[in-house]
């Protein structure tokens, strides 16, 4: 090995001045001096052509290096190389104890052990709150698997510091309405969210990517979406196309040309389920702790307790997949329902989604068949992804009229088969998901009824629109259920005595699509007046959660909403919405 080191020398002077300006005596010995140490060529690296000026207006030749060591069989070029990622290892050793300044009431230089120990409990306290009230959108989740890391302190280290951040961004804004910890609690859950942010985008210049990253993130652009593409049990979607899995012969076109309502050589859609035994797969009947823990989340799919630890990452990816298709269609839902048009998102072309059904695996591993495609929750998302391919080819501008008819017929059919789908399950699950599967089927039909009418099976809804009034009835029969259930209880919407409105401050947006699609059924025939009603009662849960949750906008698309339905009850001979409360008791 051999050790060189140098130091930096001022500009103009070389490396045989002096840096110094001689002792008495110095000049003297000089010579002794120079003869017993021999100074030694220091190492130069040449700097590249066309370097700038120095600030004496000198060319910049070569610098000497400083404290450069190298062995024999390492060249200079190979040890001053820098790597272009950062490094996180401060960040992985510091995070929790900033995270834990966060939740110190009196900012200190360094936390006491009872600090760190009251931190810790309050940070706990909010993530069992967040499991405890949150709906199953976050069921992508692994609660035993996450709470073995959490509490240990060697694994909680390696966790991505954005992860909690985020969660109790959450959390805590769901408890800061104005009956709980109101202003203050919003600002801390925003302070929240801009560590998880600063911490996300630090992790991913660092390249330090993995699926905690993952949901600390929720919903970007991922390649996450084709973790199965290699399997070829996954379904594959083409652009343009209706995701269907059926038989390519149960259509109702031909080698491109449409049967005018008869399918030549179709035989029906058929299930594989004898029965359902969707209910012994969910996490309810699995995991005894998930009524405790997670009881919001008791109809989700199972977690399979012998996959190893590569097999619950694999799956906690498609569950975030398939959760943020969740968020991505009640986004453009409510979008399509205020008549606007929805953003481009990666996730909203079918074609972009090549990943396993939600439970799919647990199915295969309990019970050993490939019925995964046909559970519960894998029809609820086949659903919303048949309404985003709709939106997809409604607002395709190449698309030809040969590829809108034949889309037209096919999506037409393929939410009648989902439809019977779901009317073959007996497990009950669907009511705890608000039947949002019918939800988006009821916007698929009323998107074909409207945007490719003249493709519409005659065979399916006959020349007088009566298919299109029945389920505009079966539609509003359910809401004026909901509504009803809603303005009782205030909250009970899914069955459950916990789920209130008052953590679930997104819902007001809910209801607001539910009038807006609503008055838009009363335009198309003034004669459904139920839909009038459903849209008064709905506005009881809006201006309850607009006390709770004050937010200029929302008050303004909801006064909006309130002068169109004004408008159309004055139309309709009907007394309109009652104004909102001065004061509502919270």
């Amino acid at each position: 090995m051999m050790n060189q080191q140098t130091t930096y020398l001022p500009r103009g002077q070389s490396a045989d001045d002096s840096s110094s300006s001689p002792s008495p005596g110095a000049e003297e010995n000089t010579s002794a001096s120079r003869s017993k140490k021999p100074r030694r060529e220091k190492p130069r690296i040449d700097l590249a052509p066309n370097q700038p000026l120095t600030t004496q207006g000198k060319p910049r030749a070569r610098v000497y290096v400083a404290c450069l060591q190298w062995s024999e069989n390492e060249t200079p070029e190979e040890v001053a190389h820098i790597t272009s990622e950062p490094s996180l290892d401060f960040a992985r050793k510091t995070w929790w104890d900033s995270l834990l300044d966060v939740y110190t009431s009196s900012p200190v230089p360094t936390l006491t052990l009872s600090q760190r120990k009251q931190s810790a409990n309050q940070v706990t306290n909010d993530l069992r709150f967040l499991f405890r009230t949150s709906n199953y959108w976050l069921s992508f989740i692994n609660v035993p698997h996450f709470l073995s890391r959490y509490f240990d302190p060697n694994k909680r280290d390696k966790m991505q510091p954005s992860f909690l951040p985020a969660a109790l961004a959450i959390a805590t804004f769901f408890q800061s309405s104005e009956a709980g910890f109101g202003h203050e609690g919003r600002e801390k859950a925003f302070r929240l969210r801009d560590i998880a942010q600063g911490a996300l985008e630090a992790s991913l210049n660092a390249r330090w990517i993995d699926e905690d990253l993952a949901q600390a993130a929720w919903v970007r652009r991922s390649l996450l979406t084709f973790i199965d593409m290699e399997n070829p049990a996954a379904a594959k979607f083409s652009p343009r196309a209706v995701p269907s899995i059926t038989s390519a012969a149960n259509s109702w076109v031909h080698n491109g040309a449409i049967l005018n309502g008869t399918a030549v050589g179709s035989t029906p859609a058929s299930y594989p389920m004898q029965g359902c035994s969707c209910a012994s797969r969910s996490l309810g009947q699995r995991w005894a702790g998930s009524h405790e823990h997670t009881p919001l989340w008791v109809s989700s799919p199972a977690w399979d307790d012998s996959w190893s630890e590569a097999e619950i990452r694999k799956e906690t990816c498609r569950r975030l997949c398939w959760s943020s298709l969740v968020l991505a269609a009640g986004h453009t839902s409510y979008i399509t329902a205020t008549k606007r048009v929805p953003p481009e998102m990666f996730i909203l072309e079918p074609a972009n989604v090549r990943s396993l059904y939600f439970g799919f695996d647990s199915a295969m591993s309990l019970h050993g068949d490939h019925s995964g495609q046909d559970t519960v929750w894998s029809l609820i998302y086949r659903t919303m992804l048949l309404w985003h391919s709709c939106l997809r080819m409604r607002y395709d501008p190449h698309a030809t009229e040969d590829e809108t008819a034949r889309f037209g017929v096919n999506a037409w059919l393929e939410a009648d088969a989902l439809e019977k789908a779901l009317d073959a399950h007996a497990c009950g699950l669907e009511r705890t998901f608000l039947f949002q599967g019918r939800e988006y089927l009821f916007n698929v039909r009323l998107t074909i009824s409207h945007e490719f009418q003249r493709y519409i099976p005659l065979a399916t809804a006959d020349a007088n629109g009566l298919f299109h009034r029945k389920k505009a009835e079966e539609w509003l029969t359910h809401q004026a259920n909901v509504a009803q259930r809603v303005v009782h209880g205030m909250g009970a919407v899914t069955g459950h005595a916990s789920h209130t409105l008052l953590h679930r401050p997104f819902f007001a947006f809910w209801f607001m699509s539910q009038i807006s699609r609503a008055l838009s059924l009363w335009e198309c025939d003034n004669s459904l007046t139920l839909a009038l009603d459903v849209c008064i009662a709905f506005f009881k849960p809006i201006d309850y959660l607009t006390v709770l949750w004050p937010c200029p906008e929302q008050r303004r698309r909801s006064q909006s909403l309130r002068a169109q339905l004004a408008e159309a009850c004055k139309k309709a001979g009907r007394p309109g919405p009652l104004p909102p409360a001065p004061e509502i008791v919270l």
